[in-house]
C-alpha cells in the first residue's frame, strides 16, 4: 500500500510538471474552451461523435479529439480546436488516459459515463477508479447512465451545476424507451422533462439508444432543444459500419 501511493504522489508531480509545461507551451486552449469528457468501456467514441453533431448545428467548428494517448498529444490537439475559435472540445477518453491523469487541473465542462465496464488496458477496481478521477474534477455537468451497475459510485461525485442521468430506469432525468434496431441503422424514443422525441442513426449497435441519450442528456443540460439533438444525432455518419467504442 505504502508502495502504491508513493507511486501514485510521484505520478501526480510529473503530470503536474507536464501539464505546467504544456499549458503554457500551447497557451492554455484550456482557458477558452468548454471541454465535453466521454468516458466508459462501450460507445465512448460514438457517444462523442453525437455530442459533436449536436454541438456544431450551432457551433461548426466544433472539435473532436479521440483518445489522446499523452499529455503533449492532447494539448496540441486542444491548441489546433482553439486556433479554430470554437467554444467546444470533445474528448473520447479511455481508462489508459484517465489513470495518467491527462486531463490534471483541466476544467470539465461536461463528463459523460456510457458504462463502467472494466477497460482491457485498466481492469477491476483499477477501471472503475480511472473513471472515477474524471469526476472528481468536479466538472460543471456530470452526465451518468441510470442503468449502470456502479451509477451509485460516480452520482456521489459533486458537479459543480448538476448531475443528470439517462436510462430505462424510472428514475432517469432522460428515459429511454425501447426502439428497433435496422438493417441499416437504428431508430430510439426518448422521454425528457415530459417531451417524447424520436432519434434515429445508421448505425446499428445493439447499444446505440444508450449513446444517442447520453449525448442527449448532455445536450439539455447545456441548454439545446430537442429539435436540434435530433437533427444532430442524425447528422452523424460514421465511417465505419461496426463502432464498439
Amino acid at each position: 500500500m505504502a508502495a502504491q501511493q508513493k507511486k501514485s504522489g510521484l505520478t501526480s508531480k510529473l503530470q503536474k510538471a507536464k501539464v505546467k509545461f504544456f499549458k503554457t507551451y500551447y497557451s492554455n486552449p484550456a482557458k477558452d474552451l468548454k471541454i465535453i469528457v466521454i468516458t466508459g468501456t462501450n460507445g465512448r467514441d460514438i457517444t462523442a461523435h453525437f455530442m459533436q453533431e449536436i454541438i456544431k448545428t450551432r457551433d461548426s467548428r466544433a472539435g473532436l479529439i479521440i483518445n489522446p494517448k499523452s499529455t503533449s498529444n492532447l494539448y496540441k490537439q486542444l491548441y489546433k480546436i482553439w486556433k479554430t475559435g470554437t467554444d467546444y472540445a470533445v474528448v473520447s477518453a479511455d481508462d489508459a488516459a484517465l489513470a495518467n491523469h491527462l486531463f490534471y487541473g483541466m476544467p470539465i465542462h461536461i463528463a459523460i459515463i456510457t458504462d463502467s465496464l472494466s477497460d482491457s488496458a485498466v481492469t477491476g477496481a483499477e477501471s472503475d477508479n480511472a473513471k472515477s478521477i474524471l469526476f472528481n474534477t468536479k466538472p460543471d455537468f456530470s452526465i451518468l447512465n441510470r442503468d449502470d451497475a456502479n451509477y451509485r459510485i460516480f452520482v456521489e461525485f459533486p458537479s459543480k451545476t448538476a448531475t443528470f442521468s439517462y436510462g430505462t430506469s424510472s428514475s432517469a432525468d432522460l428515459k429511454v424507451m425501447p426502439g428497433k434496431i435496422y438493417k441499416h441503422g437504428a431508430e430510439a424514443i426518448l422521454v425528457y422533462n415530459g417531451e417524447r422525441f424520436d432519434v434515429a442513426t445508421y448505425l446499428t449497435d445493439p447499444s446505440v439508444a444508450y449513446y444517442m441519450a447520453a449525448a442527449a442528456t448532455a445536450a439539455f443540460a447545456i441548454g439545446f432543444r430537442s429539435d436540434t439533438i435530433v437533427d444532430g444525432i442524425a447528422n452523424y455518419e460514421p465511417t465505419e459500419t461496426k463502432e464498439t467504442k
